[in-house]
């Protein structure tokens, strides 16, 4: 287990978890392992990480064993330099660490790049997943996605590289703005979601998970072209849609994939969903849980 005198600005609080620690060969990738019953895997996004389940976590956690691994480069995890960052890199890391955790009977939940990073997984070992949970992300070629496209290239120009390494630049301004409203990101919560993030090695990871919207596509087609292998899983889809890179048009192919699915639609709300309107999220995922009859409801 991970020293919390190791991390001293971690809210132990809001984030009241001793995370393990698991060896990838290429630096040790932190996670929560959390309570006992039938496994739920939450995976993250970026530029976030396993903080955005904590409230989900802990509403869970008596009755579920919630598992929350952070991708390497990402929040608790090691972020060694010279290492493959790319989304199928950080998808492969997570197929070992679940082999390594023995896990079956699987609950996934998924958000934001953690979609396909899951989502590949799922597909590899459909004997081992018993439903998804589906937070505004994808699993397809992102290279119709003009806002997708558009971060992608800003991310790789010159000029914009070289803001983000000398003048330490941050996803300070990126984080809130994917908020349907950013008062909903309170100041104490925005510095916990940032601080892994502080200096620009600590920041390679979510570069390349952001280029990896443009250089990655064949990867995330491979997926979407095994699509019919997900026709009978069980699925729950957490929509916010004022989401501008994965709203409506993102949730309607999901819907399309999954007809096993089950939709709650937050019409006031941005990408953040587990954290713009957690306890509702909570909620919902624990009448899924409980085999709720399928239903389509919109919530404020």
């Amino acid at each position: 287990m991970r020293p919390q005198s190791s991390t001293p600005w971690l809210n132990i609080v809001e984030y009241p978890f001793h995370t393990r620690e698991f060896d990838t060969g290429e630096g040790w990738l932190s996670y929560v392992d959390h309570g006992h019953g039938k496994p739920i895997v939450f995976v993250h996004g970026s530029p976030t990480w396993s903080y955005l389940y904590r409230r989900i976590i802990k509403g869970l956690g008596g009755l579920y064993r919630c598992v929350a691994p952070d991708h390497l480069g990402f929040g608790l995890s090691a972020k060694p330099i010279g290492v493959d960052y790319s989304p199928q890199a950080q998808a492969r890391r997570f197929s070992d660490l679940m082999d390594y955790l023995r896990l079956t009977d699987v609950t996934l939940v998924l958000q934001d790049c953690g979609g396909p990073i899951g989502m590949s997984w799922a597909l590899d070992h459909p004997d081992r997943v018993r439903q998804v949970v589906l937070f505004n992300t994808w699993m397809w070629s992102l290279e119709e996605n003009r806002p997708a496209q558009k971060l992608a290239n800003l991310v790789g120009n010159p000029i914009n590289r070289f803001y983000y390494r000398a003048l330490n630049a941050s996803p300070t301004f990126i984080l809130p703005a994917l908020f349907a409203d950013r008062h909903r990101l309170p100041r104490a919560s925005q510095i916990q979601f940032l601080e892994p993030f502080r200096n620009y090695r600590e920041r390679r990871a979510i570069y390349a998970m952001v280029e990896g919207l443009r250089d990655s596509q064949t990867w995330f087609q491979s997926l979407y072209s095994r699509r019919e292998e997900l026709l009978r899983m069980r699925a729950l889809l957490l929509w916010g849609t004022k989401d501008p890179l994965y709203g409506v048009e993102a949730l309607n192919r999901f819907e399309s994939m999954l007809p096993l699915s089950e939709t709650v639609v937050f019409p006031q709300v941005g990408r953040f969903v587990p954290e713009e309107a957690s306890h509702m999220a909570m909620d919902e995922i624990r009448w899924f849980l409980l085999n709720q009859p399928a239903f389509t409801q919109n919530v404020r």
